[in-house]
């Protein structure tokens, strides 16, 4: 029979493919099957719709013929038109008389005879299928794509996307893509059946996923959760592979799977899930393949204690939140990379890693003449290739092989390329807009979210710019490049969403390649209506009362930011990196990694790092912005500034100074771990004020002259449970206002704090109020933990310093950023932060 393009064909119920699902007692009967067996061939170009029951079923001893072209793909899906549905029918199975595997290794299906009945998942129209002919075909499917499957007869009993059934190698299986499928994508029970160039995109359960003595190999697949949908539906529980071979009821050691040259990427749809779950006797190989975006490691193996199973890794790209392995290792050859990677417009990765040398990758031995091609990259791309060349481009269903949500849309504002792969933004973002993944966004002179930064004088007009505000939203995984005066002005009323993961973190630096560079491009300041206090003890913003017009440090387009609303929201950042700024506007007016001026406690800043900054990374004028987990290396002047009256919190932090032991500053910076300033006549404002816990500050030669802390005048600030060393000038300067009119009271109080500098811990002035500090040559981990027994301590009170947040800090019973004994892999830091930046010589 033959489905013709012209036609619309629908399936009602489950529509078998011949007979062969029937119990057959011997070889005779299996004869017959294969005699009587009949050949369902679609044309190029056809759509097969299903009715909310329909299910597609081949049967052993019959073939479909499904073949395709790359520009007449056959189509497989609902009743509706589009395709972002979700188990609104069934899946195709694929029934064949290749060997299957028994639970319990009870052998293959045949046992000491020549018949199989096995019953296939999937309700029980499915019914029987296997036998012993490895060499079974039947038929081919190539250049098909399956949508919208995953129909549920009852529990643990679905319909795949695509099901193999016990399918021989004489089967082909090539350019097939399963979306959106409520099931599996992929699944093989038993059999031979190899396969190349597979698509697995959104689908709400496993995407390639082989157990009951599947014997096969996978060459070039390309696998993408769900990007947008935040968890699986029921018990689904999707990972990208996997493997199951465990238990005494489901050990069968005869499983054995070689995959290579596979990318996937995961979501939050895998929340507590790993990339990969190899589970029991499963021997698997993966080669040359990448897997990232997962939270709970890329790779889960389980191993069984009666299992004789090999875990095979060569050339293994890994980037998942908790390292690489979330349980277990592969025994016989681990070869895993850990390391961030990004991919193009074509799903290739960028990053030089991903070229590696020829690799000979044996497949499994099924009976069948397959052989891996020899590819010296990893990843299912070659480099190098573009998006109109690649093997999925054409055929696939469009939009699917991305994780951007959407192209860059048209503005005023931007300019992009043909091929809208890079887009220079400059002047004002007067709208809420998105900087999408998959671009290359470049900032061109200061650019400006909303217009916040000019002049207001009265509560009209603070309500006027809070009604015009707009929202600039960053996709994870985007770069965002600044030209040589470029900064990005966040100004009061408007937002930032910039919203990353810790596998798809966002990037702002200069234009070159690399991350090395100094002072080549600005920075982000962000503005806010919090309350900043003027110089001189003067109050609130000067003491003008209900509005505040500050002139930000950072060139003359900064303008004006303050207010007096300290719940101000600015938006998230949360996993950014920022390199390679710090553009020099005048003397003592250069433009911070991340400079936060006037901004709200209502803002999110988490997980953000700060590296290779000529001026500092982190600085707070006024506002009350907490923040988590933050990051700064190689930063020529100070690494956590504070000052104007900033009320705020900080827990988490690493600062690495540049450890070249060569290192000097630039002109006149004098960088330090802390600064914090409020003396003189001009610079009083005793309203400063920080509790920094879990913190964990090197110094290194560029600090020559200068201590670890220097606390100037009228700032209180607490400082728990960290670990400060490094520095050649002592750990801490205290230096009181002699002079404050009126006489003023600041508290400096150290509970827990570990020194190890040169000149002890203190260099010049008072002592703290309360000194819980003591002098010890602590050592650091690979995780960046501290690894000494003075490090466990009893968890204090770390009161927060109150600025209508409620903000509190963590109970830790440890010193330093990390928790000692935590694996490298699972610090907080790891995978998201530049590579090779948290790390000491």
């Amino acid at each position: 029979f033959t489905m013709q393009s012209q036609f619309d064909w629908r399936l009602s119920g489950t529509v078998r493919v011949g007979a062969g699902n029937v119990t057959v007692n011997n070889q005779a009967d299996v004869d017959a099957i294969k005699a009587a067996g009949v050949t369902l061939t679609v044309q190029p170009g056809t759509n097969v719709r299903a009715n909310a029951d329909g299910i597609l079923l081949v049967t052993r001893g019959s073939r479909i013929e499904a073949n395709g072209t790359v520009n007449a793909p056959i189509t497989f899906s609902s009743l509706d038109n589009d395709f972002d549905g979700l188990g609104e029918w069934g899946g195709i199975v694929l029934q064949g008389f290749a060997t299957q595997f028994g639970g319990g290794n009870t052998g293959a299906c045949t046992g000491g005879g020549e018949v199989c009945n096995v019953t296939g998942e999937g309700g029980n129209t499915v019914a029987l299928y296997g036998g012993n002919d490895d060499a079974d075909s039947s038929g081919t499917l190539r250049y098909v794509r399956i949508a919208e499957g995953g129909l549920v007869d009852g529990p643990d009993n679905e319909v795949n996307g695509l099901t193999m059934q016990g399918v021989g190698h004489g089967t082909t299986i090539e350019y097939v893509q399963v979306h959106n499928n409520l099931d599996d994508a992929f699944e093989w029970f038993g059999g031979t059946v190899n396969a190349r160039y597979l698509v697995a995109t959104g689908n709400d359960d496993d995407s390639i996923d082989y157990d009951e003595g599947w014997r096969g190999n996978v060459q070039y697949g390309i696998v993408i959760m769900d990007q947008n949908k935040p968890t699986p539906t029921g018990s689904n529980d999707p990972r990208g592979i996997e493997a199951n071979s465990d238990g005494p009821d489901d050990f069968v050691p005869q499983t054995n799977g070689t995959l290579a040259n596979l990318t996937i990427i995961g979501s939050a749809i895998n929340d507590g899930q790993p990339g990969a779950r190899l589970r029991g006797a499963v021997t698997t190989g993966i080669y040359n393949s990448a897997i990232g975006g997962f939270d709970s490691g890329c790779v889960r193996i389980q191993d069984e204690d009666t299992a004789n199973s090999v875990i095979t890794f060569v050339n293994v790209l890994t980037n998942c939140a908790g390292g690489t392995y979330q349980q277990g290792r592969a025994a016989n050859t681990d070869g895993t990379i850990s390391q961030a990677f990004t991919l193009d417009e074509a799903f290739s990765i960028v990053e030089g890693v991903a070229n590696v040398g020829a690799t000979v990758i044996p497949p499994t031995a099924n009976g069948s003449s397959f052989t891996f091609d020899q590819t010296s990259y990893i990843g299912a791309i070659a480099p190098g290739t573009s998006a109109g060349n690649a093997w999925w481009s054409g055929w696939t269903l469009p939009g699917t092989i991305s994780t951007a949500s959407q192209a860059p849309a048209p503005a005023s504002f931007v300019s992009c390329n043909g091929s809208s792969t890079v887009c220079t933004v400059t002047g004002t973002i007067d709208q809420d807009y998105t900087f999408t993944a998959g671009v290359e966004w470049r900032l061109s002179g200061t650019v400006r979210v909303g217009t916040g930064n000019e002049m207001v004088n009265s509560l009209a007009d603070v309500a006027a710019v809070k009604a015009a505000g707009v929202t600039l939203t960053v996709e994870p995984g985007v770069n965002v490049k600044g030209l040589s005066d470029g900064v990005l002005l966040v100004t009061r009323g408007s937002r930032i969403e910039a919203n990353g993961t810790a596998n798809a973190p966002i990037t702002f630096s200069s234009l070159d390649g690399d991350f090395d560079g100094l002072g080549e491009w600005g920075g982000i300041v962000v503005q806010g209506f919090a309350t900043q206090f003027g110089s001189g003890n003067t109050g609130a913003c000067n003491g003008v009362g209900d509005v505040c017009n500050v002139t930000g440090e950072g060139g003359s387009t900064v303008a004006l930011y303050g207010g007096t609303d300290d719940d101000d929201d600015s938006g998230t950042l949360r996993y950014v990196r920022i390199a390679e700024g710090g553009l020099v506007a005048g003397p003592d007016n250069e433009v911070n990694g991340l400079t936060l001026q006037g901004v709200g406690y209502n803002t999110t800043i988490e997980y953000v790092q700060v590296h290779n900054n000529l001026d500092d990374a982190f600085e707070w004028f006024g506002g009350t912005a907490n923040a988590r987990y933050i990051v700064a290396t190689n930063n020529d002047d100070d690494s956590i500034d504070y000052d104007e009256g900033a009320r705020i919190n900080v827990q988490y932090a690493i600062v690495i100074m540049d450890q070249n032991p060569a290192a000097t500053p630039t002109g006149s910076n004098d960088p330090r771990g802390i600064e914090a300033n409020s003396d003189g006549v001009d610079d009083y404002v005793p309203q400063t004020m920080a509790t920094i816990s879990n913190a964990t500050i090197i110094g290194g030669a560029i600090n020559a002259g200068q201590p670890g802390f220097r606390l100037r005048g009228a700032v209180t600030t607490g400082v728990y449970n960290s670990a400060v060393g490094g520095f050649d000038a002592g750990c801490v300067r205290i230096q009181d206002e002699p002079d404050a009119n009126p006489p003023a009271v600041w508290v400096i109080n150290f509970v827990n704090l570990l020194t190890n500098c040169a000149g002890g811990t203190y260099q010049q002035g008072r002592d703290a109020d309360i000194d819980g500090t003591t002098e010890l040559a602590f050592t650091i981990d690979n995780a960046f933990a501290l690894t000494d027994l003075a490090a466990s301590v009893a968890a204090p009170v770390i009161p927060e310093i109150a600025n209508g947040s409620g903000f509190t800090h963590e109970a830790t019973t440890y010193v330093g950023a990390v928790e000692p004994g935590t694996p490298a892999g699972s610090a907080w830091w790891a995978g998201w932060t530049f590579p090779g930046t948290v790390s000491l010589p």
